[in-house]
């Protein structure tokens, strides 16, 4: 079978068939004309590695769809499916096809699932003793790698609420996390170890302290103190490459486990919530900031899908450079949701 770089979706897959092609022409899977050409079978190794982390199963999805839900490999279903049914059969000897039901391989399960047990444990039964051990027999001392670099070009975004209306703008001092005497603990920094919380949105942070109509806020805009410094964070927003011979299980492992750990991080904190719900994530933010030597993490916000939530380990990193008073002057309500809020400065 003849593929053609139009056939994925994948970038690092789309640059291999370019630089592999052996000819140019038409595409007989998606009917591009003039484009790149290779033999599926230079694809044989990738594609055999991708099925082997699959397992079939009487309940489930099929594996175009696993595969496309979450690693966007190909331009289409369609065309998936046109792959995938023509490859498998070529190194599996299972009687197994592309519509067959699949779920990821057990190993690649008890990997992500491990951190509800770790959760579990953190809360009910030790939390100070972890088996670090088993976490490294997992791999997870490898599964955040994917890191983020801050410049000091790089604007970030934290916000204050005014309890009194007519105040000015705090003072950049006070736009900083609170002294470690009186540093509550939140989802990413245990009591007393206060974490700086940003955004790379300025408006998400008016999502993020729940500023309300008429609200007045002071919204600090935050710089790296040094120029021509950077400082690396452990990125959960991105999804790599599958593409990538050799370490696709490794990397399955790593991007699902990093899912379900920044679904913990985003979720909202609300009045009611026990500080014993934020203990494993702060467990692993002090896992990444031992282990990875990181200085913080990124995470997509769950109350304005357009921003990051960032948080900086240390805040001697950052510097607020200004604060500008802003006032609420209109919230959009949709179906019991706030969507949008527009705020004067």
């Amino acid at each position: 079978m003849i593929v053609c770089h139009n056939c994925f979706a994948d970038k690092e897959l789309k640059s291999f068939v370019i630089a592999s092609a052996s000819s140019v022409g038409d595409c007989e899977v998606c009917g591009s004309s003039n484009v790149h050409l290779i033999e599926l079978k230079e694809l044989y190794d990738f594609l055999q590695e991708l099925g082997a982390c699959f397992k079939v199963v009487n309940q489930g999805v099929s594996l175009t769809t696993k595969i496309q839900e979450k690693w966007d490999l190909f331009t289409s279903d369609h065309i998936a499916e046109i792959i995938l049914n023509f490859a498998l059969p070529k190194f599996s000897n299972k009687d197994s096809n592309e519509l067959s039901l699949v779920d990821y391989a057990d190993d690649i399960v008890e990997n992500y699932s491990y951190w509800e047990t770790l959760k579990e444990e953190l809360k009910w039964s030790r939390r100070f003793f972890v088996d670090i051990g088993k976490l490294e027999e997992l791999g997870w001392d490898g599964f955040f790698n994917m890191q983020y670099k801050i410049s000091h070009d790089t604007k970030l975004y934290r916000a204050r609420v005014h309890h009194q209306s007519g105040q000015p703008a705090y003072p950049s001092n006070e736009m900083m996390p609170p002294p470690s005497d009186i540093a509550h603990g939140g989802r990413a920094n245990p009591v007393g170890i206060p974490y700086l919380y940003l955004s790379d949105n300025p408006e998400t942070v008016l999502y993020e302290v729940r500023a309300a109509y008429l609200d007045e806020l002071s919204v600090g805009v935050f710089q790296l103190n040094n120029e021509g410094s950077d400082i690396r964070i452990v990125d959960f927003t991105v999804v790599p490459s599958l593409f990538n011979v050799g370490k696709i299980k490794e990397t399955i492992k790593a991007q699902l486990l990093r899912e379900m750990i920044s679904t913990d991080l985003s979720k909202p904190m609300r009045r009611y919530d026990s500080e014993i719900e934020y203990i494993p994530t702060q467990f692993i933010c002090e896992y990444i900031r031992v282990f990875t030597g990181a200085d913080g993490i990124r995470f997509k916000s769950s109350l304005h899908p357009l921003g990051n939530n960032i948080v900086i380990f240390d805040k001697q990193f950052m510097n607020c450079k200004e604060v500008k008073l802003n006032t609420v002057s209109a919230i959009k309500i949709k179906a019991d949701l706030i969507v949008g809020k527009t705020i004067d400065y």
